[in-house]
């Protein structure tokens, strides 16, 4: 007697996902599980009895399904995986394919359906595609937990998502991210992928306040013009650029009604809102992005005399990317109006600048930036109109 099809396997890999094939054919099946076995572990099972055996037995990430077995049919089946194990990936696989099958799919939360007779790439592509959303969402929940952790209560963590949602291109852009592999070594594509994310986050935050709107694109443009009045390395500066305009996206992070309140805060609010540079380092470090960009965001709020916050740092141990930030931040935020007070005239900027040379700002850094709003063209201040101008049209 031969031993069930589910025993004849190799020791599995911990690092490996675990796929399901459920087909009542054994052609199919034995052609799926030799397309898939180079990359997963493969299960595989002839009716739906000896599949949900199999995903009550062992975590399972996703299941390839056929929908005309014998016993528990396709349908009865996706609804009790989707009802035990709402998190497995399923994928139709079938060869008789309907308008009526899709509709019942597309109810159950399918991640794909495909039509037999099949080929490696397509097969291959789906289930890649599949378990990278799958990864993604379980990056998405662990950094939540952890932001949960951070800001030190749960309900903000779940209207982060939410809040989100208001921007269309989230959800395509927030899934491509995530979809990025874990200890991945760098690319020029997977960077740009979180970068398009980060700067979706960093629009959401802007979302919360019409105070807030222009923000992050001002201070980019500032800390990018900065960068290059200094004379920096082209590579640095686009770094400096992009840092000025994730800086806050820790914000998001951060309670709206925290952000946006005319009265002052108090110390367990303040401590609250201060958290922001370091959610933000928590965000982007993973994913691989240079280190100007993680610097500003963590050092962003640190003062050159050292009573700043995010690590307590001072003088040249403030890495030059957040010095940069931290004047741009500045000037934007004396620039526009707040919930708390209206802009301050440019003199008055100007003077605010130049008071705290050496005591909250870099003084070389702050008496260069004097003199870039003194030698552009166009004065910074009408770049900063112009910006939110473009914006409030774009929406």
């Amino acid at each position: 007697m031969n031993p069930p099809e589910t025993l004849l396997r190799p020791a599995s890999n911990p690092n490996r996902a675990t796929v399901l094939v459920v087909d009542d054919e054994r052609g199919p099946r034995e052609a799926l599980r030799m397309i898939l076995q180079p990359n997963y572990e493969v299960r595989v099972a002839r009716d739906g009895s000896e599949a949900l055996r199999v995903l009550r037995s062992e975590p399972i990430a996703l299941v390839t399904l056929d929908l005309s077995m014998p016993g528990i049919h396709g349908e009865e089946l996706m609804r009790i995986i989707r009802q035990e194990f709402p998190e497995v990936e399923l994928v139709i696989i079938t060869g008789h394919g309907s308008l009526e099958n899709a509709t019942q799919a597309i109810r159950y939360g399918v991640a794909d359906y495909l039509q037999k007779p099949f080929d490696v790439v397509q097969v291959s592509a789906s289930v890649f595609r599949c378990l990278s959303r799958r990864r993604g969402r379980d990056r998405l929940v662990g950094f939540l937990s952890s932001l949960g952790e951070t800001i030190g209560y749960q309900e903000q963590v779940e209207a982060i998502l939410e809040q989100a949602g208001h921007d269309p291109r989230v959800g395509e852009r927030i899934g491509t991210l995530l979809e990025t592999d874990e200890g991945e070594a760098p690319t020029h594509d997977n960077l740009a992928r979180s970068l398009q994310c980060l700067e979706v986050l960093a629009n959401t935050v802007e979302t919360q306040s019409v105070f807030l709107r222009g923000h992050a694109r001002r201070t980019g443009l500032y800390s990018g013009m900065l960068a290059e009045r200094l004379k920096l390395p082209n590579e640095m500066i686009e770094h400096v650029r992009i840092a000025g305009f994730l800086h806050d996206v820790g914000k998001i992070g951060i309670p709206t009604e925290l952000l946006t309140r005319p009265d002052a805060l108090d110390p367990k609010e303040l401590a609250i809102v201060e958290k922001h540079p370091e959610i933000g380092t928590r965000l982007v470090a993973p994913l691989g992005v240079p280190t100007e960009i993680v610097d500003a965001i963590r050092h962003h709020h640190e003062w050159w005399d050292g009573r700043g916050y995010g690590d307590g740092l001072f003088g040249e141990q403030i890495p030059i990317s957040a010095r940069i930030v931290a004047i741009a931040d500045a000037f934007d935020a004396m620039s526009c109006d707040r919930p708390y007070r209206s802009a301050l005239a440019p003199e008055i900027v100007r003077l605010e600048i130049e008071r705290y040379a050496g005591v909250q700002f870099d003084p070389t850094l702050a008496k260069e930036f004097l003199l870039l709003t003194e030698t552009s063209e166009v004065p910074l201040q009408v770049l900063a109109e112009a910006i939110s101008d473009g914006q409030e049209a774009a929406a």
